[in-house]
């Protein structure tokens, strides 16, 4: 019988592992509701000491962070929030143009009518908040949940990772967005994912894209049209 090549490997767990992810997140949610501004400096001792904990979990947070893409760390001067430029904007959207577009070639061939039934449950969640008084972090959240389900129920893994990877920046760029544009919600966003929904049930995958295409050029357009800094 063969040796297994792997008994000979010592894996162990990462140490900390638990409580880096704790600070990941503590730290993500201060930067998301921008507690933590764009800019800003994050020290580690500081995070170290409010958390009652040494500096490696804080360093091992701050890593898990900067590889989503929303912290920066410069040698001799630091770990900082990330400030997104518009060419960072439109990185991260034609990135997600194309990774939603697998989504949806593997929605087009495969979903199911229950799955597409989320997908228009996820719609109506939208269509009801639009007729109340709603908070820009509510609906970007609403929004983002649409796309996270997207690729989820398209089932290709990957695609949905590599959407994960960049949900923490998209939440930044959207929530800009739907801040400065309060309104657009309301009058555009639940219009454009009821079309791209159809076009899934219809299994027309050029319609389907086209309707990606605009609902993702509408947002880069908003961008653009802001400001120079996101």
């Amino acid at each position: 019988m063969a040796e297994d090549p792997t008994h000979s490997v010592p894996i162990l767990a990462p140490p900390n592992r638990t409580l880096s992810e704790h600070i990941a997140d503590q730290l993500r949610q201060a930067i998301l509701s921008h507690q933590l501004k764009p800019g800003q400096r994050i020290v580690e001792g500081q995070i170290a000491r409010a958390m009652d904990t040494s500096r490696g979990p804080v360093r091992d947070a701050l890593l898990l962070l900067e590889n989503e893409g929303i912290v920066v760390r410069y040698a001799h001067r630091g770990t900082f929030v990330a400030q997104l430029s518009l060419a960072d904007a439109e990185e991260i959207y034609s990135l997600r143009q194309a990774i939603e577009s697998v989504a949806l070639e593997y929605l087009i061939k495969y979903a199911t009518p229950e799955q597409l039934d989320e997908l228009d449950a996820h719609v109506q969640k939208m269509a009801d908040m639009a007729r109340q008084a709603y908070e820009p972090r509510e609906v970007t959240e609403l929004d983002l949940e649409f796309h996270r389900t997207l690729c989820r129920l398209s089932g290709h893994g990957r695609a949905l990772e590599a959407w994960q990877s960049l949900s923490a920046q998209t939440w930044i760029l959207l929530l800009g967005h739907r801040t400065r544009n309060p309104f657009d919600f309301a009058e555009h966003g639940v219009a454009g994912h009821r079309r791209l929904v159809a076009a899934l049930r219809q299994r027309d995958a050029v319609l389907a894209q086209h309707e990606l295409r605009e609902h993702l050029a509408a947002a880069v357009d908003g961008l653009l049209n802001a400001s120079s800094d996101v």
